[in-house]
């Protein structure tokens, strides 16, 4: 965790309401692309956010340090979906925008032509080939390659063990290159982040 983090973690802890909208600001866009991959209410998916963040303020003297701000919020976020899930059985397939949710990355003009040159036949085709893969090795793809998250960082989100994730990620990238090849996954992989 960064030393920005920590610091706005803790004021954030000590009843900050700066530290806690500057939270807010950089979390929230994060959490709602990841959540965005189980909800297909966006409405529904901004209540879940929404109330993740009342739930942290309200509980804030009681949390305590945190390793990986990310890794925590995603963890959060996905658990109160998953409560949601169990209430509405509310999940759905990878949607059609499964890139769209990165033009915020640093080399994005670069990525935008790069996107604007990719066939969008074969972009469609990967889209087909991705919403195959089940719901966890979707989730496993979006949070190593969109979110930057490492092995040991899925895991936690995911409240697996570390080779499990690492195992997850591995067949899924298999099931997709068994289609497309190694070049085109890591070329496409790549100039999405």
């Amino acid at each position: 965790m960064t030393e920005q983090d920590t610091t706005l973690w803790q004021l954030f802890r000590e009843g900050d309401r700066q530290a806690f909208e500057a939270l807010l600001r950089a979390y929230y866009r994060p959490l709602f692309d990841y959540g965005s991959k189980f909800l297909n209410d966006r409405e529904l998916l901004k209540d879940c956010v929404h109330d993740l963040f009342v739930s942290l303020w309200e509980r804030r003297a009681f949390l305590g340090p945190v390793v990986n701000l990310r890794v925590y919020l995603f963890t959060a976020l996905r658990n109160r979906i998953f409560q949601q899930y169990q209430k509405n059985t509310i999940f759905v397939n990878l949607p059609d925008e499964w890139e769209d949710n990165q033009s915020a990355s640093g080399n994005y003009i670069e990525n935008r032509i790069i996107e604007d040159e990719t066939d969008a036949a074969t972009r469609a085709h990967l889209h087909k080939t991705i919403s195959r893969l089940s719901q966890r090795q979707q989730e496993v793809i979006h949070l190593k390659f969109f979110e930057n998250l490492t092995n040991e960082q899925i895991a936690l989100v995911l409240n697996i063990s570390r080779p499990a994730a690492t195992n997850l990620l591995s067949l899924a990238l298999k099931s997709v290159r068994e289609q497309w090849g190694p070049l085109f996954l890591f070329l496409y992989f790549f100039t999405h982040l």
